[in-house]
């Protein structure tokens, strides 16, 4: 066990949970970006969505990389 209180193949697994959830979170950021690319062939009343798609996706992304940094420093128990 390390510091964290894991042994070396549960870090290896946390890790690599971390890993696939940010790309997760990022595949969703880039996908909503993309929905800003048609605003400009969109009725300005759906605009909003689009940005609150975007905005939520974000938040999202950013509580998962709050929670992955948590868990990396915490104590494991």
């Amino acid at each position: 066990m390390d510091s964290t209180g894991y042994s070396e193949g549960e870090a290896d697994g946390l890790a690599d949970a971390s890993t696939e959830g940010v790309r997760a979170a990022e595949a969703d950021v880039r996908q909503r970006m993309r929905g800003l690319d048609e605003l400009d062939e969109l009725p300005v009343s759906e605009h909003v969505a689009r940005f609150e798609a975007v905005h939520e996706a974000l938040t999202h992304a950013l509580n998962r990389a709050d929670e992955l940094l948590s868990g990396a420093s915490g104590s494991g128990s």
